[in-house]
């Protein structure tokens, strides 16, 4: 399980992704989510309850609720995540609360209108959509307090610090320090929890730091591996092509 953290930065965040056949691990961000299916069929688990999405019909993920998509004999899927303030009169009066079923009826008509949407488009009319779908999903639903757990919590303290501290010191040791967790306990918890070392997730999240910069800017290799918390470019290259497969040179050359 990981955080994406991209999804938490802009108060106007506001995305929309097509594709097919997707399957993606047990992640959690701050952001609203809603998930749709046009052919096949998608098993959507959030907030610890499983749907079988089918076309007509959409999920409706609340931000903090960690949720999973698996296509199993295949899909075609839309997706949209967006920011709570871009929904604020919904965000804040549900702020705090779970939906007892996540699963929703979509009107074609309306889940057009969404898709039809860009990231540039006027924001009004952003909002305007996504709060006709909100309030669409309020009327059938009935809600619970949606609380962290504290081993929800603490994950929570670990991943903000990964993304306050990926450019420097960013060991076990500095995250026991900062937390005042003995390094024995954060090494076990965070295996458990999230499916890796944390050695390994920082360095994955080192990585797809260096990704990003190396789609979007023309620095240096050598520059963006320091900026990403590499104390080598010998130990980024070879983190970056066991996680992608080739070197951050062939991944650019690639890219553009």
């Amino acid at each position: 399980m990981f955080y994406e953290w991209k999804h938490s930065i802009s108060a106007d965040y506001f995305t929309l992704e097509r594709g097919s056949n997707l399957s993606f691990p047990p992640h959690i961000h701050h952001s609203f989510e809603i998930i749709t299916v046009t052919a096949g069929e998608m098993q959507v688990t959030a907030g610890g309850k499983q749907y079988l999405l089918t076309p007509g019909y959409g999920v409706l993920v609340f931000p903090n609720q960690i949720h999973a998509l698996t296509t199993q004999q295949g899909s075609a899927h839309r997706l949209c995540i967006f920011s709570p303030q871009l929904v604020s009169v919904f965000a804040n009066a549900r702020a705090g609360m779970w939906p007892e079923n996540a699963l929703f009826r979509l009107p074609p008509s309306l889940a057009e209108q969404l898709f039809a949407l860009t990231p540039e488009s006027n924001r009004y009319r952003i909002k305007g959509v996504l709060y006709s779908i909100c309030g669409l999903f309020d009327e059938a639903t009935v809600y619970r307090e949606g609380e962290l757990g504290e081993d929800e919590a603490l994950l929570f303290e670990i991943f903000a610090f990964i993304e306050r501290n990926f450019d420097k010191d960013c060991s076990l040791d500095a995250l026991c320090a900062a937390l005042a967790y003995s390094y024995a306990y954060l090494s076990k918890y965070f295996k458990r929890a999230v499916g890796q070392s944390y050695h390994s997730y920082v360095n994955q999240y080192r990585v797809r730091e260096v990704c990003d910069r190396l789609d979007n800017t023309a620095d240096s290799i050598l520059k963006i591996s320091e900026e990403c918390g590499f104390r080598a470019l010998r130990s980024m290259n070879r983190n970056f092509k066991e996680q992608t497969g080739m070197t951050p040179a062939e991944y650019r050359k690639r890219k553009h």
